[in-house]
């Protein structure tokens, strides 16, 4: 998501990080888990989120295909835009993402991938930024690097369980009391907006 840290959402059947960095548990709330370690690949830590969701899989894809619905409930979104739909499962999109002053708002285009594996009942999402699809904008920073990786499994007939996994580097330069206001508030408020979607899906 990619989206998101900065709001990518943003997804994997794979780790990106090595396995040295210990993931260390940085708040939990409403059955929301939130992971942070150092990166491997850029100053600002890997992200990670494990909670379960009311609801089935193919709700939770529908809600990632939706990208031009992302101001909703990936936070700090201020544009989602679908850029290229490459077939059902594959799409790239564009989105900006609002940063307090002074830093400038953020921008990046995203290639969104979903895999399904129906012998394990499963769902893996790769969402990669694509620095240079387009030339950058004036006044917003080109994010240069973000990986979001999700992995979804079923539960039972009615639950799912997910883990998130961000990596991001969010360019340019931003005052160490936004980054911690991002670490504190962007996943929580990211992800307990999709669980009430989820919720609200299953009433």
């Amino acid at each position: 998501m990619k989206a998101l840290y900065i709001c990518l959402l943003s997804l994997p059947t794979f780790l990106p990080a090595s396995d040295r960095n210990e993931w260390t548990l940085k708040r939990e709330k409403d059955g929301i888990n939130i992971y942070s370690r150092q990166s491997d690949y850029s100053k600002f830590n890997d992200i990670r989120v494990d909670m379960d969701l009311p609801g089935t899989i193919e709700q939770l894809a529908a809600i990632l295909r939706d990208v031009n619905n992302y101001t909703s409930w990936v936070y700090a979104t201020r544009t989602s835009t679908m850029i290229k739909r490459i077939n059902e499962n594959e799409v790239i999109y564009y989105a900006e993402v609002s940063t307090p002053w002074p830093a400038a708002n953020r921008d990046y285009y995203a290639d969104m991938k979903i895999t399904f594996n129906p012998a394990n009942h499963s769902m893996s999402v790769a969402s990669i930024g694509i620095k240079d699809y387009q030339p950058e904008k004036k006044d917003l920073v080109r994010v240069p690097m973000s990986k979001g990786f999700w992995t979804v499994t079923a539960q039972s007939d009615r639950k799912i369980h997910l883990q998130y996994i961000l990596q991001i580097d969010p360019g340019g330069s931003i005052p160490a009391w936004i980054l911690n206001s991002f670490v504190a508030k962007a996943p929580l408020e990211t992800f307990s907006n999709l669980k009430k979607k989820m919720e609200d899906m299953n009433r």
